[in-house]
């Protein structure tokens, strides 16, 4: 299953990069950019909108890490927690009940 999983997301990354090529050749016109005030090199506009949309994704992941990395700590907090109630109920079940 491991490997039909690889062929699936080789053949997802294959299709990206060739529509990558396709789009950037089909907007081949060079654009200047001016971001922020700054006037960034003149470069063709497919590759401009790679870069700019590589860079929101990348945004997006590190964004995403915040929440996730909090929810780990969360996680690993509760089982530390889970942890010291199974050792206290097997010893409350190890001692001999007083009636």
């Amino acid at each position: 299953m491991r490997r039909i999983g690889r062929w699936i997301y080789a053949l997802v990354l294959l299709a990206a990069l060739i529509l990558g090529f396709v789009f950037n050749s089909e907007n081949a016109s060079e654009v200047t950019v001016t971001l922020l005030g700054n006037v960034l090199p003149e470069l063709r506009l497919g590759i401009w909108l790679l870069i700019f949309t590589l860079f929101g994704l990348l945004l997006g992941f590190a964004l995403n890490l915040i929440p996730s990395m909090a929810m780990r700590r969360s996680l690993a907090s509760a089982r530390r927690r889970n942890e010291k109630l199974e050792q206290e109920v097997q010893t409350l079940r190890s001692q001999s009940l007083r009636t």
